[in-house]
């Protein structure tokens, strides 16, 4: 089997954690069938290709068994509903790196639009078994966008659609694609990496305090995440009872958190601004942690939930999304807040803290989530049309 994975959410070494869970998918595929060779093409969004720029972009380490290649495909904003089709233009260049004479038995593409849709305009990919993988803003956002809505329509014809949480696959169903062209699959978990551990020793390996309750969020700063919730709940929690908040990540609204934070009283000591980290570090945070926090407008189902319940940490979020379709059947690992009010989620996190769950029986839960199994319905959904 020759399955060639397209699409713009692969890391580099310049940005390792972008595309983390499709890379480690990609993996896990692999050595569930060790003897696929799965090669990648990342196309990154950039006008480098139309000026003959070669893509400067190198391999993380550890990747170099998927034989990733690097390219640019042009994004234009006010090209709106268009933009696959540039896409589709960008992946024929790039097929053009593949080894001579390779060809796919498959192909998977991460990102409906404009990746998948793309994908399935490339003449010389026509006919080959295409399974495309919403991840979550790419249906929440583009099915209200009539040109957008259109190709991932068209695309659900041509290809099957795993969504990475239940409510994203209500959302294309009603939105008109059919139901035997798209099915749930959730993102695994790392269970070697995410496990419970001593708590005081990861604070004293971390350089952490001991004493209050911490806090940690893991993700974007991005407004999609919703942070200025988490931090002004976080503030009126700390009014009752000493904590710690650690944000782990970066984006655009840092500075802007920064300041709401200060404003809100939380203070070096009670806020930390960590940086991004790697998947070990994050799992040593989550094992220095009390409760891991989300507080999202819309979510699919979040690699962050999995891990905190593989660490035995219980997870308060908001409850967007397909959140609940985990969350619902654990054992006491989970507060949902179903408004956005801080009053609300700072409620919450104090009953999180006051009840912790039993971590033991929480990451036993997440072990039946662990990516072999996700490789597995995968392969099946990537193998089951050339059986056919």
């Amino acid at each position: 089997m020759r399955l060639l994975c397209i699409t713009n959410l692969f890391p580099d070494s310049g940005q390792p954690w972008r595309g983390l869970d499709n890379v480690t998918l990609l993996h896990a595929m692999r050595a569930e069938r060790p003897e696929a060779d799965i090669r990648v093409l990342c196309l990154r969004p950039g006008h480098g290709g139309w000026l003959g720029k070669k893509c400067p972009l190198k391999t993380r380490p550890g990747d170099e068994v998927l034989h990733p290649s690097y390219d640019w495909a042009p994004y234009l904003p006010k090209f709106g509903g268009q933009n696959h089709r540039l896409y589709a233009q960008a992946v024929q260049r790039a097929l053009k790196s593949l080894p001579p004479g390779w060809q796919a038995d498959a192909l998977l593409v991460p990102w409906l639009f404009p990746d998948a849709c793309g994908v399935s305009l490339v003449p010389e990919l026509r006919g080959l078994p295409l399974v495309a993988v919403a991840q979550g803003s790419d249906v929440h956002q583009y099915l209200d966008l009539p040109a957008r809505r259109r190709a991932i329509l068209a695309l659900s014809q041509r290809a099957h659609i795993i969504t990475r949480s239940e409510d994203l696959r209500q959302r294309l169903l009603r939105t008109g694609a059919p139901a035997a062209h798209v099915s749930t699959v959730y993102n695994g978990v790392d269970i070697h990496t995410f496990h419970p551990g001593d708590k005081a020793a990861a604070r004293k390996d971390l350089s952490l305090p001991l004493a209050p309750h911490t806090l940690l969020f893991v993700g974007n700063f991005l407004p999609v995440k919703g942070l200025d919730l988490l931090v002004e709940a976080a503030a009126l929690l700390h009014q009752q009872i000493p904590i710690h908040l650690i944000l782990i990540g970066s984006g655009p609204l840092e500075a802007q958190l920064r300041d709401q934070a200060e404003k809100a009283g939380l203070g070096p000591a009670h806020i930390t601004f960590a940086g991004r980290k790697g998947p070990s570090e994050v799992a040593q945070y989550m094992r220095a942690a009390d409760a891991v926090c989300l507080s999202s407008h819309h979510e699919g189902v979040p690699n962050v939930l999995l891990e905190s319940f593989a660490s035995g940490r219980p997870f308060v979020s908001t409850q967007a999304g397909g959140i609940a379709e985990i969350t619902t059947p654990s054992p006491q690992g989970a507060v949902l807040v179903p408004e956005r009010d801080p009053a609300a989620y700072a409620k919450a996190l104090h009953q999180a803290l006051s009840s912790p769950p039993d971590e033991v029986v929480l990451s036993s839960y997440a072990r039946t989530m662990a990516w072999p199994q996700c490789a597995k319905m995968y392969w099946q959904r990537l193998i089951a049309p050339l059986e056919i």
